[in-house]
């Protein structure tokens, strides 16, 4: 039933592939066919000119080219093909910049993360009080005033490089 259905809508649209002639006969009555006047028929004319066929890239007899086609002296138009490559290439192109764009915007939101943690370090030595570190046995030992002290100006370093 597809395959029916397929042929039939093909049948119909044929009539709008051909050309549409018009035509006065010798008794002043009107025609019009898809097939030329005889030639007897002295005045005739073409009302719909057939379609170019597709890869010639032409536009139909009759109908007039679109503004931005204008062709420039010395300049051959562009075909089908050369559009479409430089269609893939603009699109290869705007991937890029956004894979580029959006690698930018995750290393600045790790910097960020990584400054708000260094910053976070800072203000825990700076508070004071008894700060631990696991020992190699994984057991907590507590740091003497001068760990403290070399550790917290390694986490200001650490800040300082982060934040900038």
């Amino acid at each position: 039933m597809i395959r029916y259905a397929s042929v039939l809508l093909l049948l119909l649209a044929a009539p709008g592939w051909a050309d549409t002639y018009k035509w006065t006969d010798e008794d002043g009555k009107i025609h019009y066919s898809d097939q030329p006047p005889p030639n007897t028929i002295q005045k005739s004319e073409t009302i719909k000119q057939q379609k170019a066929t597709p890869g010639t890239g032409t536009a139909p007899t009759g109908a007039p080219p679109p503004a931005d086609a204008a062709p420039k002296p010395g300049v051959a138009p562009k075909t089908a093909t050369d559009q479409e490559m430089e269609f893939r290439k603009r699109r290869l192109q705007q991937a890029e910049a956004d894979a580029k764009a959006q690698k930018e915007a995750q290393a600045a939101e790790e910097k960020k993360r990584n400054c708000q943690r260094a910053t976070e370090q800072v203000q825990a030595f700076e508070r004071g009080g008894r700060i631990t570190r696991y020992g190699p046995n994984g057991e907590q030992q507590f740091m003497n005033e001068q760990e403290v002290q070399a550790e917290l100006a390694n986490a200001k370093k650490a800040a300082d490089s982060w934040c900038k």
